[in-house]
């Protein structure tokens, strides 16, 4: 079944008086001591954003250095500030401030603030003067809290292995029977239990979203995220998905159908983007799930997606610019298509799109259409029709041509959704940057995957 869904941002009268002169004297004495007591950089800070979040950018500007004003008008400085907010944005409070020393003669100021929409930092650097030689706002994450019938536990994924990862378990706070769950497997690159990218959080409003509806939740942090930064390079040269993704995503599935709250037989995989490429991959080497959730995934090769990822990015510069980056994206693209004649050797010392040849190599020893074509389990497919990441027309149509005679398969595209399923209809739209202006994954989205796990579970 196919469905391209309409989804509806502080007597003694003599020694009295005597008294009162020594008190209003040394009252006097301390509020002139503190007249002329210079403020530190941490209150300095705490003033600027006061005129700040009041909207007195005349006052804030006068703190900036000459180089400073150099490198930002005022009006770019503006509109720095105001461009996650929105008009319907709300100041809440300063929920941190720190300051500390940077070098000689620098201050950092640090503070957290929350809008009734986003929660950001704001870094501010001072000068011996304590001026401002710097200020950076951070993308932010959208202001939400846990819903009210809805409860989390902390997990460890791989328990007593070499790669413990930090998880979390996420549940509906009353609930009759076993519970069906699912399991979440990241994109590519070190994410988080959150898989959280800008300004995105997607599996914390998958998890809370479905939990709501009945169904556990399990994200855990990605081994490259925990791990990355101990590996060495031999390490690193010789890594594949197996330990990058596909073992984890199973001993994850495994922690879950041992839970008592959780009916075994009715464990799910939900895979976003590159996990979800892996999640026929995962299933056949033992995820032994009850059905797989498919969010912008493609069956297609990785180093075809990216291909087409860089001809994309290139097609936005000057043409003038484009000749040497093109040369540079096609020796690539070459080096791809040989991949298979390089021997093991060679292939350790080989990089293709500045990823290891040795784990496209690893890629390519499974192939994603006869993987898929074996799986006799229920499928959903999910493709956000606005991605700039995987395509509507490449990766969901094959996907649609290769299950078009399955009746346990239901695809659905939706109009408007980006790569990460949230709507964005602002500046910079079909671009990179628009995922730095917060937002939730669309909940049309969570309740289509809620719906069609209930199906199965009854």
């Amino acid at each position: 079944m196919i469905y391209r869904k309409e989804v509806n941002p502080f007597n003694i009268m003599k020694a009295s008086l005597w008294t009162v002169m020594v008190i209003g004297i040394t009252i006097w004495l301390v509020s002139c001591s503190a007249k002329f007591t210079s403020p530190t950089a941490e209150e300095v800070g705490q003033d600027i954003i006061e005129l700040i979040v009041s909207s007195k950018y005349d006052d804030v500007y006068r703190f900036f250095t000459e180089e400073l004003k150099d490198s930002m008008s005022q009006a770019e400085f503006i509109e720095m500030w105001e461009e996650q907010l929105g008009e319907n944005s709300n100041y809440i409070e300063m929920v941190s401030l720190h300051s500390s020393e940077r070098g000689q003669g620098y201050h950092v100021v640090e503070a957290g603030l929350e809008y009734t929409n986003v929660i950001f930092d704001v870094r501010m650097i001072f000068n011996e003067e304590l001026q401002l030689v710097s200020i950076h706002k951070t993308e932010g994450v959208v202001n939400s809290v846990i819903p009210d019938k809805v409860i989390e536990e902390e997990m460890i994924v791989g328990q007593g292995t070499p790669y413990e990862l930090g998880a979390t378990l996420t549940l509906p706070e009353e609930y009759v029977g076993r519970l069906p769950a699912v399991v979440l497997v990241q994109g590519s690159g070190p994410s988080d239990r959150d898989s959280a990218v800008y300004s995105y959080k997607p599996f914390r409003d998958i998890a809370w979203g479905l939990a709501e509806q009945g169904i556990a939740v399990l994200r855990y942090d990605k081994r490259t995220y925990t791990y990355g930064s101990e590996m060495s390079q031999e390490e690193i040269a010789e890594f594949t998905v197996y330990e990058e993704t596909v073992e984890d995503a199973i001993l994850a599935a495994d922690l879950l159908k041992k839970d008592p709250r959780i009916d075994a037989n009715h464990v799910y995989v939900i895979g976003h983007s590159l996990g979800g490429m892996l999640a026929p991959r995962i299933e056949a080497t033992g995820g032994e799930f009850a059905g797989l959730i498919i969010m912008a995934g493609s069956p297609r090769s990785l180093w075809e997606i990216i291909y087409d990822q860089n001809m994309a990015l290139l097609a936005l510069e000057k043409e003038s610019d484009r000749q040497e980056p093109k040369k540079q994206i096609e020796e690539e693209y070459e080096k791809a298509m040989r991949l298979e004649s390089f021997s093991e050797e060679e292939i350790k010392d080989k990089t293709i799109f500045g990823i290891p040849a040795f784990y496209f190599k690893g890629l390519e020893s499974y192939d994603p259409k006869e993987l898929l074509s074996k799986i006799e389990k229920p499928l959903l497919i999910l493709q956000g029709e606005d991605d700039i990441q995987v395509y509507l027309e490449k990766d969901f149509a094959l996907y649609e041509d290769l299950l078009k005679d399955r009746e346990n398969a239901t695809l659905i595209s939706y109009p408007g959704l980006n790569h990460f399923f949230i709507r964005y209809e602002g500046e910079k739209k079909g671009t990179i940057d628009e995922y730095q202006h917060p937002g939730v994954v669309h909940p049309d989205v969570i309740s289509d995957m809620a719906r069609w796990v209930m199906e199965q579970y009854e």
